[in-house]
């Protein structure tokens, strides 16, 4: 249950039964580690064809049985997971059916090599992949429950039905070893994801990862036309193996909304395992649609009193068609015509070329440049150094570098509760310097070694995990007048050399505060943040050491995608009403000129009346309003919220703890060594800080040395 390279090492949830499996094959083979990986998954894959095929034809025919192999290979589950690299579930989705199909055909295999070989899988399963397993045992656990209920109506002896827990037991003894250590590790540390003890996924996972209802109904109907098709080609319906079909598809369909008892998960994954018995009842469904219409063709071809004879009567082309459309050929082409409408009209089940091409591109990580960069790790970097990266190149630095990597995974894709921390201090490090969130308002700032966000305001959204951000300083855009003598200059903010970059917090509050200077001035920006408190105290602090120098103005550069409802007064009151957003800045003292043009960016210029020292103080708050039904009511409502919000500024109203992070605290808490960089707009922050050093870079990755 260790991983030395996943999250920075430690325990994982990787069951080990696919890569002890490709360790084998590079041992033989000698091939190299990314080709053994896609080999093994592309073989299984494969391998899921004639085993689609095999156990059809014990269900139904051979007839079906081609059609749902056929299907199969065009799988849209099966190429998806090939692209997303679930290989331990594409090996488990193989050897599921498989088991099933050697415990039901009694007729062809003796007892103890049949027994044997579903043991041997069963193990396999159980070691390989972690839902797979339980969705293997709790399949075959409901079916021998509802045939020892009704054994009787079923056709099955209680004995016979029991034998099928015999493989699942002798498969779990044999890897018993593993199992009985993995089991309280794996449940420890899973069990606050997946019932919702980390709220972050719980609010994740509910709005991105719930499955639309057409895609679950389509499931379920499946399961209702089970019974109506398998009733149509007479085949019993009470008899186990139809039981055992119909558990399958309705326990993994049922668990996707297996959110109403509080278990959070990716619900996506369990319609992986109704895929196979879904194909068989769309298998079904093309043999009777191609029967029927083989039938009505027939009909109107022959019969006397069918259309076609009453129009052209025994014509020299009517014979000539009836001596070519041989039976045969009317079920070949039916068959071909119903695959191909199921095929192009059904997306939920199948995957067409083109879209298997843009769904390629969109999962592709990996390229030239980027290998480059993790040979020139491999290489020249030491074995213990820990690297942050983003989560899908993360994943390949860590297995193919073999360096220990901190990825930073959206909490979404985390199930083991290890890993939520040092995911996010990862997104956090590859995003900005410092972030302080009192559940009310989030403020992040990249610090003076960036120019675009400092600070940037995002407001805590109630329908989202992310915040939405609103108001940004851009120091781009952020000039300082002084005079010199009598003399005018101007400077911009993002010229001025960084200082001083300081971070304190307290439980009641937190304060950023940067400082850049060149040797004519000082320019110091503090932001203090109050537990419990919606509004921001942001103060721009102007000082010269030089008497000769007196300040003139100031023009401060914000960034917004709201419209301003009120400037030019004792505050500056924004609107977005698309995301129902609006942001506030209330001026206790000096009052700034404020313009925006055609909802763009908003200058504010403050007269700093020609002195030697200034300090500017106001207060900010983003924050999100109820959306009415009625655009004047919610006009009202917002417009009351800012005039009282004028009054009450500084009030706690609520008792959040604040969450504070410090990019150089974050590289302490996590060891870290070097930061690989794709997104190249955060070049800049890393590149001017001296706590970084450039020590790779090609188009694609940047990777910086972290200077202890």
């Amino acid at each position: 249950m260790y991983n030395y390279y996943h999250m920075g090492g430690g325990s994982s949830n990787t069951f080990p039964g696919y890569h002890i499996f490709v360790s084998y094959i590079i041992y033989f083979t000698g091939l190299p580690d990314y080709l053994a990986l896609a080999f093994a998954a592309i073989l299984f894959s494969l391998l899921l064809v004639p085993v689609a095929f095999l156990i059809t034809r014990r269900f139904l025919n051979e007839t079906i049985a081609l059609i749902v192999a056929l299907l199969v290979g065009v799988s849209y589950y099966d190429i998806y997971m090939l692209l997303w690299s679930g290989y331990p579930n594409i090996i488990t989705l193989m050897l599921i059916p498989l088991t099933f199909y050697l415990l039901l055909e009694k007729s062809r295999f003796s007892p103890i090599p049949r027994f044997t070989a579903a043991s041997i899988l069963s193990a396999a399963i159980f070691l390989t992949h972690s839902l797979s397993a339980v969705m293997f045992f709790v399949i075959i656990f409901a079916s021998v429950s509802i045939a020892l209920c009704f054994p009787r109506s079923l056709g099955v002896a209680r004995k016979e039905a029991l034998e099928w827990l015999v493989p699942p037991f002798i498969g779990g003894l044999a890897v018993s070893p593993f199992l009985i250590q993995a089991a309280p590790i794996y449940l420890n540390l899973n069990s606050a994801v997946y019932t919702g003890g980390l709220p972050a996924i719980q609010k994740l996972l509910l709005p991105l990862r719930l499955l639309p209802l057409n895609i679950v109904a389509s499931f379920f109907v499946c399961f209702f036309l089970l019974f109506v098709f398998f009733r149509l080609i007479n085949v019993k319906i009470i008899q186990f193996q139809t039981v055992l079909l119909a558990v399958w598809i309705i326990i993994p369909t049922v668990l996707t909304q297996s959110y109403f008892a509080g278990l959070y998960t990716d619900y996506e994954r369990f319609l992986y395992f109704a895929n196979l018995p879904v194909f068989i009842v769309i298998g079904t469904g093309i043999f009777l649609g191609t029967r029927y219409l083989a039938k009505g063709t027939n009909w109107l071809l022959s019969t006397k009193r069918s259309p076609i004879k009453k129009r052209f009567g025994e014509s020299k082309t009517l014979k000539s068609i009836k001596a070519q459309l041989s039976s045969k050929n009317l079920l070949a082409m039916f068959t071909a015509a119903l695959i191909l409408f199921a095929f192009f009209e059904f997306p939920v089940f199948f995957m067409t070329p083109s879209y298997g091409f843009t769904m390629q591109e969109q999962q592709q990580v990996m390229n030239q440049p980027g290998y480059n960069a993790i040979q020139w790790v491999k290489n020249y970097t030491p074995a213990n150094s820990v690297f942050i990266a983003d989560a899908l190149y993360g994943w390949w630095l860590g297995g193919f570098a073999q360096r220990p990597t901190v990825s930073a995974v959206d909490p979404v894709f985390i199930t083991n509760s290890r890993e939520f921390e040092p995911a996010q201090l990862a997104t956090r490090l590859l995003d900005t310097d410092f972030l302080v969130d009192n559940g009310l308002i989030q403020i992040r700032d990249d610090g003076g070694y960036a120019a675009d966000c400092n600070p940037e305001f995002l407001a805590k959204l109630s329908d989202s995990y992310y915040p939405f951000p609103f108001i940004n300083f851009n120091n781009s855009q952020t000039s300082i007048t002084f005079s010199k003598s009598g003399d005018l200059n101007t400077v911009e903010l993002s010229e001025l050399s960084v200082k001083d970059m300081h971070f304190e917090n307290s439980s009641t509050l937190a304060t950023i505060s940067v400082t850049w200077g060149n040797e004519f001035l000082n320019f110091t920006q503090e932001i203090i943040v109050y537990q419990g408190v919606r509004f921001v105290n942001m103060t721009e602090n102007l000082s010269s050491d030089n008497p000769a120098i007196s300040f003139v103005n100031l023009n401060l550069g914000v960034q917004t995608t709201g419209n301003i409802i009120k400037g030019n007064g004792t505050s500056l009151d924004l609107e977005d009403p698309y995301m129902n957003v609006a942001g506030q800045m209330i001026f206790t003292a000096a009052q700034p000129t404020v313009t925006q043009v055609s909802n763009g960016p908003i200058q504010m210029s403050f007269n700093l009346n020609s002195q030697n020292e200034a300090k500017i103080n106001f207060y900010v708050s983003v924050f999100e309003y109820p959306q009415l039904h009625a655009s004047s009511e919610a006009q009202a409502g917002l417009i009351e919220s800012f005039m009282n919000n004028t009054r009450s500024y500084s009030d706690k109203v609520a008792e959040f703890p604040l969450d504070v992070y410090d990019y150089r605290q974050a590289i302490a808490t996590l060891n870290a060594s070097y930061i690989v960089v794709r997104d190249f707009s955060q070049l800049a922050r890393f590149a001017k800080d001296p706590t970084f050093s450039l020590v790779f870079i090609n188009q694609d990755v940047a990777i910086f040395k972290i200077r202890t």
